[in-house]
């Protein structure tokens, strides 16, 4: 059975991994504002993983009952 929240969580972990480069990147740039740029980049993806892991959240704990009505 496909889980129907994998695309999501997909966009997740990739938004994630983004995030994570982008800070380690970060440690390697001698210009502080040029750090601070890779930063503020990895910042907006990590917020935008964030937005979605509630998101997702929420829909995975809506009963049953309401998702089917959503789908009609």
């Amino acid at each position: 059975m496909l889980d129907k929240d994998q695309p999501l969580i997909t966009l997740i972990e990739e938004w994630e991994g983004y995030a994570r480069r982008a800070f380690l990147n970060a440690e390697h740039e001698k210009d502080p504002m040029g750090k601070r740029l890779i930063e503020h980049g990895a910042m907006c993806y990590f917020n935008c993983a964030q937005q979605l892991k509630t998101i997702q959240v929420s829909i995975s704990l809506q009963p049953l009952a309401i998702q089917e009505k959503d789908q009609k």
